[in-house]
């Protein structure tokens, strides 16, 4: 395999992480950024509970058991009140 099919091959592999990210009810996140490099799946971006962080890695590795996962993503704090909005 050359260089540029090896790369195209990552981009691909990357956008079907991204889409079964985005597509399975346990994550359910599609802003988060994959990139696959040297045979690792890196996850960046934020999810809001660490259910759904355990989640990411557990749908990478679905996808791609032959690759090893990096999973760097985060839990959002979004403040300790909780705030009602009014809409009048």
């Amino acid at each position: 395999m050359t260089e540029r099919e090896h790369e195209q091959n990552d981009t691909y592999t990357a956008e079907h992480v991204r889409e079964a990210l985005a597509r399975d009810e346990r994550v359910n996140e599609p802003e988060l950024d994959v990139q696959v490099v040297g045979g690792r799946v890196f996850v960046t971006g934020v999810v809001p509970t660490d259910e759904r962080r355990s989640a990411v890695a557990d749908v990478v590795r679905e996808c791609c058991p032959h690759l090893e996962v990096e999973n760097r993503t985060t839990i959002g704090r979004y403040g300790d009140n909780e705030v009602t909005e009014r809409v009048r």
